[in-house]
């Protein structure tokens, strides 16, 4: 089976090919270092069909239990050479507050444009680990830059939220400025793509962040993700990601 999904590249990793995947629970792990950069290969290079526009929510939890609700725009569009996920949080009067334009192509690091209005410019590596839009989620978090981290290590096989699972671990030897220096990834055998995944500070056993992915809908013919959530375990607080699969975006 193979998800086609709306959350742009974060939910498009769940399309990595399921096909080229023969593994099982309970087969070993001959390589750590090996199988841990295929992985990470597969995730990297899954991509979209085509182009698509969805509406959706980014619905930001204080730790005190307020919610705050931004109306949000995705866009995927397909070239013959990259493919581009776009991310736009609207103001209540419609207009964009914040764009991100993140560029992927196959052999290559993502490109990351970030602007307030209608004008974008490259960001500079450190700004990579700034939130989008207020959020939770960082720029390097929807755009899984951790899969382009250079040690990449399958650490076992377990079971998570009902799932066969192969545990990825990723290293950045030279982490950004309040950016994670490791990243725990739980992949679903059977569809190849991300379930869950951990983030930790540099030299810090405790996880910072906490990433799941919700439920699916199948529409077209296609898999597409409905909601995912990042809890932020150092600040208490958490966003939502929510899609509204039925309503394309203007």
């Amino acid at each position: 089976m193979t998800f086609r999904v709306v959350l742009l590249w974060l939910a498009t990793v769940t399309a990595a090919a399921a096909a080229e995947s023969d593994l099982t629970l309970a087969s070993n792990i001959i390589d750590p270092d090996k199988e841990g950069q295929e992985l990470a290969g597969r995730l990297r290079s899954a991509g979209p069909d085509g182009s698509a526009n969805f509406q959706g929510v980014l619905a930001l939890t204080s730790r005190n239990g307020t919610v705050r609700k931004i109306p949000m725009r995705s866009h995927i569009e397909r070239t013959s050479t990259n493919w581009q996920a776009t991310y736009e949080a609207l103001r209540p009067d419609g207009s964009v507050g914040s764009r991100l334009t993140i560029v992927h192509a196959a052999g290559r690091t993502n490109v990351y444009w970030v602007s307030s209005a209608t004008n974008a410019t490259p960001s500079a590596p450190a700004d990579l680990a700034s939130p989008f839009a207020g959020s939770d989620f960082s720029l390097q978090d929807l755009g899984l830059e951790f899969y382009h981290w250079p040690r990449q290590r399958a650490l076992r096989s377990e079971m998570s939220r009902g799932r066969a699972c192969r545990v990825l671990e990723s290293v950045q030897p030279n982490p950004l400025p309040g950016g994670y220096g490791r990243m725990v990834s739980w992949i679903d055998l059977d569809t190849g793509g991300l379930l869950q995944a951990e983030a930790y500070g540099p030299g810090n056993p405790k996880p910072l962040k906490k990433f799941s992915l919700g439920s699916f809908e199948k529409l077209n013919g296609h898999w597409h993700l409905r909601d995912m959530r990042i809890r932020n375990l150092r600040t208490g607080t958490q966003t939502e990601l929510k899609f509204d699969l039925r309503k394309k975006a203007e």
